[in-house]
């Protein structure tokens, strides 16, 4: 495949010529990483791997790349605690969700007090 960066225009053609109607963008992160793990393929309710469409893997790891610029205004999701979540492309509406999970810790601070000589055995 050409090293030329792939537009969304040219991978919805490229998609559709391949009967898809939506994606769904697996990704997550934590200890400031993270990264897209996979893409699922949809043709109407039907999914698919990218193997299964005669998409090759570096195409599949072009499209990824197109979808790390949605992930860059959103919360975030690969710092600290992290997060995960999925971008749903819709190819017929040409329309995005995203459902970002943002991981944090919480903590509950307990004190206790008394006297040593209460802890001594009899």
């Amino acid at each position: 495949m050409s090293d030329k960066k792939l537009t969304w225009q040219e991978a919805v053609l490229y998609l559709k010529d391949r009967g898809v109607t939506k994606i769904e963008v697996e990704y997550a992160g934590s200890g400031d990483s993270g990264s897209i793990d996979n893409i699922v393929y949809y043709k109407g309710e039907d999914i698919f791997s990218y193997s299964d469409l005669d998409i090759t893997h570096d195409m599949d790891d072009r499209l990824q790349n197109l979808c790390y610029p949605m992930l860059d205004n959103i919360e975030d999701w690969y710092n600290n605690d992290g997060g995960y979540g999925t971008v749903t492309i819709d190819l017929d509406k040409l329309h995005y969700d995203i459902a970002n999970h943002v991981r944090y810790t919480t903590y509950e601070k307990y004190e206790h007090e008394g006297k040593l000589e209460d802890l001594t055995e009899e």
